[in-house]
């Protein structure tokens, strides 16, 4: 059916080398290489979708945020491969929200050597005045973003994200979108939904509430110009919570309030928030924040309001604790990891950091407290004025970089800008709820490179997204 001209091989993620579709892209592609003149159709399409709705990433260029970019050809995942992801992802899910829990209690992990207490104590997101704090339900962890990348035909896991993980209405958008504009390729393949995520988000957030059975949700963003705001709008809107800034909120005796929009008081049960723990409080962390409320974590310490996820669980999103996490999973679970790490290496360890320096070329540095692809480098691309100044750096401050081996990401196929073909990079972050008992979306944000060279994929260096299939049989 398919010829190595018509469907690159270089496309690892959906195609075999010989060139011909890989088991769950057999129906999907079977339609591409049917009628290829379809493809700009169901992009303009999905374009369109996107734009009528607003559905933007990014800060606001005078007053509008750019479009999130897609590309048409969903990525694929068989029900086998699921299966073993959603496993993995759930065994990860848990021993992190352990890890945070023993942080701010026995501290039994750094006690034993499974974590490096130098790294815990010296993190950004180890909020000191924590200590001693149990939050409702014992849940830290409530989302979790885990970024998960294909290399050698293998899934492992390249980041956590635990603070306030973005991303998920974009991959719900994505599949509103290709149901629309192309409902004919849904009818030929049996593709779980992933529609019931503000559901479930929901009721884990009525669950953590002091009055669980008339739980007021407010949404708490930083406002208009952050990067995904957009993504705030729609969980608040599907949840039926209220969006909310700082100055919304305010705290009386210890309890949590807002003001509606005819300047009433309301009371808020619980704060979905999108702001990093340290500026939730200018009266607990940085004075100078104007992003939370005076007051609301003496709220919280007393159960007068519940926050997901908990504050203080940016310790597990510090890159430099990363490394540690197979190593949590045996001690919290008592099994072991189903899905690797990607190889690493902490860079304050002297030893460790003279094999990155003497294997520069093979690794890829990134700032600990870094996101969205910022200040990352590849050691085969750098120069060697540029490199002696990294390596200083580096040995200046050693805990503040973490290195990896560079990876061969996996390459999906793509629609040029002319209509050709091309592989790029691409990653996967399905996410985490934790409940009862973990559930995973089935699929997630699948993120593209903008084209065919680069190995970025972030969505703030220029990256899209896809659908993200999962097969149910």
């Amino acid at each position: 059916m398919q010829s190595p001209a018509t469907l690159p091989a270089g496309a690892d993620e959906c195609v075999t080398p010989d060139g011909n579709a890989r088991r769950p892209y057999i129906e999907l592609l079977g339609a591409v290489v049917r009628s290829p003149g379809d493809l700009p159709r169901i992009r303009s399409g999905a374009q369109q979708w996107f734009a009528d709705r607003d559905v933007t990433f990014g800060v606001p260029a005078d007053g509008t945020a750019p479009i999130f970019p897609f590309d048409p050809i969903p990525r694929v995942i068989g029900a086998s491969e699921w299966r073993t992801v959603h496993r993995a992802l759930s065994q990860r899910a848990m021993a992190l929200d352990h890890f945070v829990s023993d942080c701010y209690g026995a501290q039994r992990a750094l006690r034993h050597g499974v974590v490096p207490g130098r790294l815990v104590y010296s993190s950004t997101g180890y909020l000191r005045d924590l200590v001693g704090t149990r939050p409702p339900r014992a849940t830290w962890c409530h989302v979790a973003g885990i970024d998960v990348v294909r290399v050698h035909g293998t899934f492992c896991v390249l980041e956590d994200n635990v603070r306030v993980p973005s991303g998920v209405a974009y991959a719900l958008e994505a599949r509103r979108a290709m149901e629309k504009v192309a409902p004919e390729w849904f009818a030929t393949n049996a593709v779980r939904r992933i529609d019931e995520y503000t559901k479930r988000l929901c009721r884990i957030l009525q669950r953590i509430a002091p009055r669980p059975w008339d739980a007021a949700i407010a949404v708490l963003t930083p406002g208009p110009y952050n990067a995904a705001y957009y993504e705030h709008k729609l969980l608040a809107e599907e949840m039926g919570a209220t969006l909310v800034e700082g100055h919304d909120l305010i705290v009386s005796e210890d309890e949590v309030y807002r003001r509606d929009a005819e300047g009433a008081i309301q009371r808020v049960d619980v704060i979905y928030s999108r702001v990093n723990s340290e500026w939730l409080d200018p009266l607990v962390f940085r004075s100078e924040s104007m992003l939370g409320a005076p007051g609301i974590i003496e709220a919280w310490r007393r159960g007068n309001v519940a926050i997901a996820n908990a504050p203080g669980t940016g310790v597990a999103d510090d890159k430099a604790i990363y490394p540690y996490v197979p190593a949590m999973i045996r001690y919290y679970l008592g099994e072991e990891p189903l899905m690797d790490n990607v190889a690493t290496f902490d860079l304050a360890d002297r030893v460790q950091r003279q094999h990155v320096i003497n294997h520069f070329d093979r690794m890829v540095l990134k700032p600990v407290d870094a996101s969205g692809g910022y200040d990352i480098h590849f050691g085969r691309l750098v120069g060697s004025a540029e490199r002696a100044e990294l390596i200083a750096r580096i040995e200046a401050a050693p805990r503040q970089w973490l290195a990896q081996e560079e990876v061969e990401l996996s390459r999906a196929i793509c629609l040029r800008s002319d209509g050709g073909l091309e592989p790029r990079a691409v990653d996967l972050r399905p996410f985490v709820l934790l409940d009862e008992r973990p559930w995973i979306t089935p699929g997630g944000l699948t993120r593209v490179a903008p084209d065919s060279h680069t190995l970025v994929v972030n969505s703030s260096q220029g990256g899209g997204s896809k659908d993200t299939w999962v097969l149910s049989r």
